[in-house]
């Protein structure tokens, strides 16, 4: 895939260039934090061996195993140990889950690069912390990882800025979010000559998903390959302006299904997928109840971080960044039913 195509790149040629077969030239197809991370395995265990492969399932497992213990410190925080409890133990028995470790992309590592901000910011939302760089530093990451999974973030300064009260914390946070993805904006600046946050592809997937995926550069039109990842994306993204407002009537329609889509995938597991949605909007309205200022945040997510794939493509491991919220809240909910379910006398004590 993309990331090993750069790995590839980054060891063999030490340049971050040609994510696809065929091709040449810098690239920004890709956040650079997995594809390094995927180089330094290729040093150890060969570039693109099975024993490389084997140790990328072992890395992101151990990353989904972690991001497990982040879910149970976010339900601790926001509603009690027991819902901690139940989320993660949610997290690590639930099969999608399980499965998603074993697809050879970043997914897992940003369930909890995520998983980690999230849980920062929420500590922030409640004053028991004062660790707004090291906030603002793991977002920087996280974008570095996948830049969607900072689109939420807008939203969530604005609501730990307390309506301006706070705003030279959020200020703080923010500056060190950027300090840790400037180096790479820079580069991309230097190496393409325009400005490009972390990736150069949003409207292009755009493109793929509403237009045509013929140019894809995994596809056989080579156009990728024949013009380069500069002015292919440039072409692309004029096209996928053109197309959508030619056509903003089937834009429309298809990204309504595809918001519906994103909230049942993986298709396969699509019954645990829709009671974890169900159970978390339970838990969700029982956050709300108890605390609005921890429960906003998360609806935040909820609410921001899909709407990039709605616009483009969904699939399994784009939801999976967020599962820790639904996740959290499915914990909520069973903490509240089992609450519920204790004889008096229990509860009393």
């Amino acid at each position: 895939n993309e990331a090993g195509g750069l790995a590839r790149w980054i060891v063999t040629n030490h340049s971050f260039s040609s994510p696809f077969h065929d091709a040449h030239g810098p690239s920004a197809w890709l956040g650079p934090a997995y594809p390094l991370i995927v180089a330094a395995v290729f040093l150890v265990f060969g570039v693109q061996t099975q024993a490389s492969a084997l140790a990328m399932m072992v890395f992101n497992s151990v990353c989904s195993a972690v991001a497990g213990v982040v879910v149970c410190e976010i339900g601790n925080e926001v509603y009690g140990r027991k819902a901690g409890l139940f989320s993660g133990w949610i997290w690590a028995l639930s099969s999608p889950i399980a499965i998603l470790c074993f697809i050879l992309w970043d997914t897992s590592l940003s369930a909890l690069a995520f998983g980690e901000a999230l849980l920062l910011t929420l500590r922030l939302c409640s004053v028991k912390s004062k660790n707004w760089g090291v906030c603002g530093a793991i977002w920087g990451f996280a974008a570095l990882v996948n830049p969607a999974l900072i689109v939420p973030l807008p939203i969530l300064a604005f609501l730990l800025s307390e309506r301006g009260k706070r705003w030279r914390s959020v200020f703080i946070m923010t500056l060190a979010t950027a300090v840790v993805i400037m180096p790479w904006t820079i580069r991309n600046y230097i190496v393409f000559d325009k400005f490009l946050l972390v990736r150069s592809n949003g409207l292009a997937e755009v493109y793929f998903a509403n237009c045509g995926f013929q140019s894809h550069p995994l596809g056989r039109s080579m156009e990728y390959q024949r013009l380069g990842e500069a002015a292919f994306t440039e072409q692309a993204n004029a096209r996928a302006v053109e197309c959508v407002g030619n056509h903003p009537t089937r834009f429309l329609r298809d990204s309504l299904h595809r918001a519906m889509l994103f909230w049942i995938y993986p298709i396969n597991f699509w019954p645990i997928t829709a009671g974890i949605d169900l159970a978390a909007l339970v838990g969700l309205v029982e956050l709300f109840r108890k605390s609005r200022a921890l429960a906003m945040p998360l609806l935040a997510v909820l609410l921001a971080y899909p709407l990039i794939y709605y616009a483009s493509q969904v699939v399994s491991r784009y939801r999976h960044p967020i599962e820790p919220v639904l996740y959290v809240l499915s914990g909520i909910a069973l903490s509240k039913i089992s609450k519920k379910t204790q004889p008096s006398s229990r509860r009393e004590e």
